[in-house]
C-alpha cells in the first residue's frame, strides 16, 4: 500500500474520536470538563441525591430535580462562556479606528523595511 494511504475500512484515529456523553447531552461548544469533572458532574450529583433521600434529608423528587439543576447551570456556564468569547461590536455611529492604528515600528522592523539587515 502506497504511504499516506489507509486500508478503505479504516478511518483516521482523529475521526473515530468522540465527544464525552455528558457534552454531547448538554451540546457544549465553550467548555469541555475533564473526564474526573464529569464523573462528578455526573454520577456524584446521583450519589449525593441518593444519599440525601435515603438519609431523610429531602424527598424523592430529589433523585430527577439535583441532576437535571446540576446540568442546567453547567448548559448556563457553557451559554455564558460562550458570551463572554464573543468580541464587542462597534456601534453604526462609531468608526471603527481600534483596526487602523499602528503600534509605532521598532528599530529592527525599520531596518528589515528599508532593505537592510
Amino acid at each position: 500500500m502506497p504511504a499516506g494511504r489507509e486500508a478503505p475500512g479504516r478511518a483516521a484515529p482523529e475521526a473515530t474520536k468522540k465527544r464525552p456523553l455528558y457534552i454531547r447531552l448538554l451540546r457544549l461548544r465553550h467548555i469541555a470538563p475533564n473526564a474526573l469533572q464529569r464523573a462528578l458532574l455526573g454520577e456524584g450529583v446521583i450519589a449525593v441525591a441518593i444519599l440525601l433521600v435515603l438519609a431523610d434529608l429531602a424527598s424523592a423528587w430529589t433523585l430527577l430535580v439535583l441532576p437535571l439543576a446540576v446540568a442546567g447551570v453547567v448548559k448556563a456556564n457553557d451559554a455564558l462562556a460562550g458570551l463572554l468569547l464573543k468580541p464587542p461590536r462597534v456601534r453604526p455611529d462609531e468608526p471603527a479606528r481600534a483596526g487602523k492604528q499602528k503600534a509605532p515600528a521598532s528599530k529592527g522592523n525599520r531596518r528589515r523595511r528599508a532593505g537592510r539587515t
